[in-house]
């Protein structure tokens, strides 16, 4: 993966396909100039590489889910890697970072309600070893949530 090098089409392409996932490749082959079977081939290869992925994204809040909360943790150091994995296989837990400043790892959290937050934070994370301390800011609105960046 570090010795791929995007070009302007396989740019042109991720930028297309971050406005509209379920694009089909004969659009973005008409849009490019390029033949259908060569999108193809390119999206394979960027997925492949690593490079790009498709989803579907809900929005937590269109779909019940209204508590929405990034947590930092103070973790033992040793158990950073340990603890992130334990972390990550949480249902609730949607995003997971580990980070530099005043916290080793940031998370975030994604319930129905406040008081399901309050049971993650205060059961499911204390069952969790090495963790030695969090702070917890609820996200009360998002203002901006943008999945794409220039290739």
């Amino acid at each position: 993966m570090s010795g791929f090098v995007l070009d302007q089409f396989d740019r042109d392409i991720i930028r297309l396909l971050q406005q509209d996932g379920r694009m089909p490749f004969l659009t973005i082959a008409h849009e490019l100039g390029l033949a259908e079977g060569t999108v193809r081939r390119r999206v394979g290869k960027l997925m492949d590489e690593g490079l790009l992925k498709i989803v579907g994204i809900a929005n937590p809040f269109k779909v019940g889910l209204q508590t929405v909360a990034i947590v930092g943790l103070k973790v033992d150091r040793g158990r950073l890697q340990p603890i992130a994995a334990e972390l990550s296989a949480l249902t609730e837990v949607r995003y997971v970072a580990l980070s530099t400043g005043n916290y080793d790892l940031v998370i975030e959290v994604v319930v129905a309600s406040n008081d399901e937050l309050l049971t993650f934070l205060v059961d499911t994370l204390r069952n969790i070893p090495g963790i030695n301390n969090t702070g917890t800011s609820v996200v009360l609105k998002v203002a901006k949530e943008d999945l794409a960046w220039e290739a």
